[in-house]
């Protein structure tokens, strides 16, 4: 039986003399080796599962792989056949450990995943109105040092600008702070933008139509918890003045507030009507859409040389600059580095504890011909199955937290950021399990199953 011509019993007239045994290999080769006697006796221990599993495990081998046995012969697909059948075998011995340590493994990785995916988010409601813009270049004032809070373009610096060369259009933009009530509910803060439909900063809408009318607005459809869906009304509470919702962005909001978009001549007129003492009405930068051979950083240098009051960047520049936005990034990737390191830890730990647990399994597989290469690549597949099978709970989990959780707090699943902590724990394991079953070559089979269970 398992490729082991027999085995010495009690009273064996040559029990005392060297005994020699053959192992078969896939190939068809005997491959000499001489047991101990206290091998033979360990191999006696080998329990009714263990060997039923080894049973299944060859019947199952020689009929898609051809014949392989647990020793080394036999190509590497026959190998991993192998392996691949005592890791499922070994995995089906213990569905509730299993089941737990995937647990355990979804939860972490579901858990580097939100963080991640929250942060990102956050910093899309703070910044996605410049992250996301599709204009080449922002030209400010060069005083505002990246604020569009404190940004004010003189009006008749845009016909300087639009005559620069490689400057295919130029539009003006506003952005201010205002009160509103959506339906009338709760009073809001809100970022009022005046933005032209056919201006190159115009946020695309995804859901309606733009707003073209001086009663029209769009907004973020990030929103649409407190109300903000096509059709709503906007009742600004300094004017008597009430815009209705035509269409839906996304993913460009500004300073995690609710953000509204007009057409710029609409909202000089509510600039001029909240600001009456004030003469003019001043946008706040110009929106540059370059030709198609124009480099933008030559550009951005002949604005600056033509008006020197005047600085131009790229958007996501100024959105990488604005206050609060570097330390926002750098707490949610820290604490998801932190996440991740953890995870990384946990599993390697857990996989080398593992090990350690079966060790007399893996010493009895030994004594009965397995060969360490055979015995590792098992594991190994095993590890592999528990981590994927982590990951399947993590993908479950989030998606059930995207269902549950508020509008407040915006969890989605990336696949890209799930794949990633799902191959950082996968390494870490594997690389713990390694050095784990580094001792198997020389493992001698008796003194484990000698020892005290």
């Amino acid at each position: 039986m398992f490729g082991v011509d027999r085995y010495p019993q009690a009273g064996d007239a040559s029990s005392d003399a060297p005994m020699t045994g053959s192992l078969r290999a896939g190939s068809g080769r005997r491959q000499r080796f001489r047991p101990s006697l206290r091998v033979h006796a360990a191999a006696n221990l080998v329990s009714s599962r263990v060997r039923a599993d080894l049973i299944r495990t060859r019947a199952r081998s020689t009929r898609p792989l051809g014949r392989c046995t647990l020793g080394c012969g036999g190509s590497g697909r026959r190998r991993l056949g192998t392996a691949r059948m005592l890791a499922v075998g070994q995995v089906r011995r213990t569905p509730i450990r299993t089941a737990a340590v995937a647990g355990v493994l979804g939860a972490l990785i579901s858990l580097v995943v939100v963080f991640g995916v929250v942060g990102d988010a956050q910093i899309r409601g703070l910044s996605g109105a410049l992250e996301a813009n599709d204009a080449d270049l922002w030209v400010l004032a060069s005083g505002a040092q990246g604020a569009l809070s404190a940004s004010r373009v003189e009006p008749e610096l845009l016909g300087t600008v639009s005559a620069v060369g490689g400057i295919a259009r130029v539009a003006p933009i506003g952005e201010i702070r205002v009160g509103v009530r959506i339906e009338g509910g709760a009073l809001l803060d809100a970022s009022l933008w005046g933005i032209d439909p056919d201006s190159p900063a115009a946020p695309p809408v995804i859901d309606g139509m733009p707003a073209s009318d001086r009663h029209q607005a769009v907004v973020d459809a990030a929103d649409r918890h407190l109300g903000a869906v096509p059709g709503a009304r906007l009742e600004l509470v300094d004017l008597p003045t009430t815009l209705r919702v035509v269409g839906l962005t996304e993913g460009r909001r500004f300073a995690s507030i609710p953000t509204i978009t007009v057409p710029y001549a609409r909202w000089s007129e509510i600039v001029d009507a909240l600001n009456p003492d004030s003469d003019d009405v001043v946008p706040t930068a110009f929106a540059v859409e370059l030709e198609p051979a124009a480099d933008p950083s030559e550009v951005a240098a002949a604005i600056a040389a033509a008006a020197p009051t005047l600085v131009a960047a790229a958007p996501s520049q100024l959105a990488a600059e604005l206050p609060g936005i570097d330390g926002l990034r750098s707490s949610f990737g820290t604490a998801a580095l932190v996440s991740l390191v953890a995870v990384a830890a946990i599993s390697a730990a857990f996989t080398r504890l593992q090990v350690e647990q079966e060790l007399r399994t893996m010493a009895t597989l030994r004594a009965i011909g397995a060969s360490p290469r055979i015995l590792s690549r098992a594991h190994q597949v095993r590890v592999a199955m528990l981590v994927l099978l982590g990951a399947l709970i993590a993908a479950v989990l989030i998606g059930m937290a995207q269902r549950l959780s508020p509008p407040q707090i915006p969890i989605t699943l990336d696949v890209r950021t799930l794949a990633t902590v799902t191959a950082a724990t996968w390494a870490a394991a594997a690389l713990a399990a390694r050095r784990g079953l580094r001792g198997l070559r020389t493992l001698d089979p008796a003194d484990v199953l000698r020892a005290p269970a």
